[in-house]
């Protein structure tokens, strides 16, 4: 979806280590102006507690790296009010879904690009408010699905073969598992 119908993204809360995100985007791109920002959504369900589902959704046809799998997400702009409202509006644009809470970041950021641009990914745990009635944007990717922890790390899920955009994305989602179940015992211990 074209970034002229920006989401008026709704007010979310957010992890305190994630809070050096929440500044200004032009701030903290103008802090760090030598590479671009892209943002990634990392999206459970809860429809079985006891094994939670990541969602994934594969590239489209159409677009660059076509028929992988990722996270939902996408680039930093200047007129994102901070990075962290960049993973709500990406988010929203791909999968349709509104973030209510951005938990901490995943893993370590993944670096990609050439020498003339670097890019660097932030990958944060996100809520979402409502059902998981994902829609997607046709332009960008063709399906998603939700993977638990052994079909992610198998790679799959029945026939179905998940190939990642990058070896850095598959080590995020692997993490993610780990970093959920560390947020949950961090609430449960408070």
């Amino acid at each position: 979806m074209p970034r002229a119908s920006q989401l008026l993204v709704p007010d979310f809360t957010y992890h305190h280590s994630s809070s050096t995100f929440a500044v200004r985007s032009e701030t903290y791109l103008g802090n760090h102006p030598s590479i671009k920002y892209n943002t990634g959504a990392v999206v459970f369900d809860d429809f079985e507690p006891s094994t939670p589902r990541i969602l994934l959704v594969q590239r489209s046809a159409s677009d660059s790296l076509p028929g992988l799998w990722e996270i939902p997400g996408g680039g930093v702009d200047d007129d994102d009010e901070s990075i962290l409202h960049a993973v709500a509006q990406e988010l929203w644009e791909e999968a349709a879904l509104t973030a209510v809470s951005i938990g901490p970041l995943v893993g370590k950021p993944i670096f990609f690009g050439n020498s003339k641009e670097q890019v660097c990914k932030f990958n944060f745990l996100v809520e979402t408010k409502g059902t998981m009635d994902v829609k997607l944007d046709p332009e960008e990717h063709q399906r998603f699905v939700w993977a638990s922890e052994g079909e992610a790390r198998a790679k799959k899920i029945g026939d179905l073969e998940l190939e990642f955009t990058s070896a850095d994305l598959e080590v995020i989602v692997l993490e993610a598992f780990r970093t959920r179940r560390e947020a949950k015992e961090s609430l449960r211990s408070t």
